[in-house]
């Protein structure tokens, strides 16, 4: 479900760098605030290094899937967090988690950078979402994150790039997609085809936190015989889920076909499709913009 760059450039190099990064909307004078590299090795995840109150590092998933920004519970153990209260979480699996309020002050250094996260966090076992052996995951920045900034995440480029929203403006050429908040979740309107079917609309969550591509019912009707099953991943109890094709999806203008699917117990579009465009999430005005990455 879940998964760092400094060079030296001649200083024309440095001007043509520039300049293409202004033409997509990511100069410095765009209220650029800070560029967090991502795990190189982590596939389609979002992993950043985290130190928690002055601790030694760990990995944090980036997933705007979370409406909590969460630390792992052994993690809040053993850097002494107090927690109090709980409430039951939904995840992706089946049945709830629990989640406690941590309590006590958290300050967070992203690769190295001090810089504000969330305001409240809850603590969750994590330990489930570790995906094949891969690292195990420390905490979550969800809802509270994305909405502090403009995130730009950079797949290709393995960085996320973080603007201050009352200063930025978005320049570049790429399709903007409108986003839908249901309890601290944006999702995306989608236009599925399957199985020479007629077409369905969804209002799928934009997850950041899952490698799928899309997660939808309707992979049940598809006419190729019996469905081959997986064994899920994630917050809650695992369960088997029928995978599949997807003829075609629509998402805005955007076209893709013959895209693999989860009959997931949760609707989501997740980083199978986000990866392939540099992705700038614009919570303050509900929208997402999706730009092909450079060449």
């Amino acid at each position: 479900m879940l998964r760092l760059l400094t060079a030296l450039y001649l200083l024309a190099a440095n001007s043509m760098t520039a300049q293409a990064s202004r033409a997509r909307g990511a100069g410095d004078g765009n209220g650029l605030l800070a560029t967090i590299p991502m795990a190189p090795d982590a596939g389609a995840s979002i992993f950043i290094s985290v130190s928690l109150n002055g601790r030694s590092a760990g990995w944090w998933a980036l997933d705007s899937g979370a409406s909590e920004c969460i630390v792992d519970r052994s993690t809040a153990a053993k850097a002494g967090l107090i927690l109090r209260g709980g409430r039951n979480l939904r995840g992706t699996g089946i049945g709830t988690v629990r989640l406690d309020s941590v309590r006590s002050p958290i300050n967070l250094r992203l690769a190295g950078q001090t810089l504000a996260t969330c305001d409240h966090f809850g603590a969750v076992d994590l330990s489930g979402t570790a995906t094949n052996g891969y690292r195990a995951i420390a905490g979550i920045l969800g809802y509270e994150f994305f909405s502090r900034y403009i995130v730009r995440i950079d797949f290709t480029a393995h960085e996320i790039r973080l603007y201050d929203p009352a200063k930025y403006r978005y320049t570049g050429s790429g399709d903007t997609i409108k986003l839908e908040f249901d309890r601290k979740l944006p999702r995306v309107e989608v236009r599925i085809r399957t199985a020479r079917r007629p077409e369905v609309v969804r209002h799928l969550i934009v997850d950041t936190g899952s490698e799928d591509a899309v997660d939808d019912s309707s992979v049940r009707r598809s006419a190729n015989g019996p469905g081959v099953t997986v064994s899920t991943t994630g917050l809650g109890k695992s369960y088997e889920a029928i995978i599949g094709t997807l003829d075609t999806v629509r998402i805005g203008r955007l076209l893709f076909t013959q895209v693999p699917g989860v009959a997931a117990q949760v609707g989501l579009v997740g980083n199978g499709i986000w990866s392939r465009f540099i992705s700038v999430f614009d919570y303050s005005h509900q929208r997402l913009f999706l730009e092909r990455p450079l060449k």
